[in-house]
């Protein structure tokens, strides 16, 4: 399949013939929901259109720096999602179920109490289920059709999501629709509902071409750092040591929009966050990028035609699936988190082809 940037003005996404005020909200769960609305925002605004964004902590913190010239709504109610000490994942989640059933409640109120105040025309949701409303056109962004959950949970899992799913104008799916995709069995199935529609994959960076890249000049490893609390700072530790050991110029990028710090320990730079383009930079320049499989980064390599050895959120069935997909179709290299060491990193970082561009086809 060709891969293509998504048109985001056409039918699939937009159809917008004057003005509207527009509200952007992606889920508070890690960057990964808020980087990818990135260029959608950029093309509301490049067509004349009002945009109003609602966030919460590390994504209200990007966005402010991505787009300065914007009001940030974070009154919107917060999902504050931890992950386990253990990786139990099923487990805790299974704990918070009525919590995140009464944020998606809340946040419902939410929208209506906006809609009476705010008037907007039109309303992008990242994941966020309870943003949908009678009174205007709501679409629902997502890639995530079939939750990875145990069998026994999954009829009833995936019949909630589904419900949730018809409540909105369109469900906008950021991957190619056809079997040369990026999701894999998250969101190609039988049986989707009606309103799915797939606009191709979503990056809040440019082309790999666009980006002026240095190979002599960057950095034998980066990794980026990402995720909820406390596996985003149990990664950051386990990198810290084992970069440190390897000895060689390396940068750890810790997915911290809301702080600023710039460390160098020897051969090892520790900095709080990086604008887009800056951070594009060095993944392209670098011999060895590691980080998480979540779906944005994943997207996010895509674009840039870059392979990484990619480590799943221990217990996270969504990035477990995701590397496994990747790695099976020699795209990525992946390590399990409590296997990752110094020797299983330079293993990986001797069988990648680093430099080679990668493609679906």
């Amino acid at each position: 399949m060709k891969q293509q940037t998504p048109d985001l003005s056409s039918p699939k996404i937009l159809t917008l013939f004057k003005q509207k005020k527009i509200l952007v909200a992606p889920l508070d769960w890690g960057l990964g929901h808020t980087t990818r609305c990135v260029p959608l925002i950029e093309r509301l605004i490049s067509e004349g259109h009002q945009v109003l964004i609602a966030a919460n902590g590390s994504s209200a913190a990007y966005l402010k720096k991505r787009f300065p010239h914007l009001s940030i709504d974070e009154s919107i109610p917060a999902y504050n999602v931890t992950y386990p000490d253990n990786g139990n994942m099923l487990a805790h989640f299974m704990k918070d179920t009525l919590r995140l059933l009464t944020v998606i409640k809340a946040e419902h109120q939410w929208l209506d109490d906006f809609i009476r105040e705010k008037k907007p025309d039109l309303v992008y949701s990242d994941n966020r289920y309870g943003l949908y409303s009678k009174h205007i056109d709501c679409f629902l962004i997502t890639h995530q059709l079939f939750i990875r959950v145990p069998f026994l949970l999954k009829p009833l899992v995936n019949f909630r999501v589904r419900a949730y799913i018809k409540l909105f104008k369109e469900c906008l799916v950021p991957d190619f629709e056809g079997t040369q995709n990026l999701s894999g069995a998250l969101s190609h199935a039988t049986g989707l509902p009606r309103n799915v529609k797939f606009i191709g994959p979503l990056s809040r960076f440019k082309a790999r071409e666009e980006y002026h890249v240095d190979e002599s000049a960057g950095y034998h490893f980066v990794a980026i750092v990402s995720g909820p609390e406390p596996q985003r700072s149990y990664f950051q530790e386990l990198l810290t040591t084992i970069l440190e050991n390897i000895g060689r110029p390396s940068l750890i990028v810790c997915g911290q929009p809301e702080k600023t710090y710039d460390e160098q320990h020897r051969h090892l730079r520790i900095v709080s966050h990086l604008d887009d383009d800056a951070l594009a930079k060095v993944i392209l320049e670098c011999r060895t990028l590691i980080c998480r499989s979540g779906y944005s980064t994943i997207m996010d390599l895509d674009k840039l035609k870059k392979q990484a050895i990619i480590i799943p959120t221990p217990g996270q069935s969504e990035q477990e699936y995701l590397a496994y997909y990747h790695h099976r179709a020699g795209r990525h290299y992946t390590i399990s988190q409590k296997h990752l060491t110094k020797d299983r990193i330079l293993n990986a970082h001797r069988k990648i082809d680093f430099l080679k561009p990668v493609n679906l086809n």
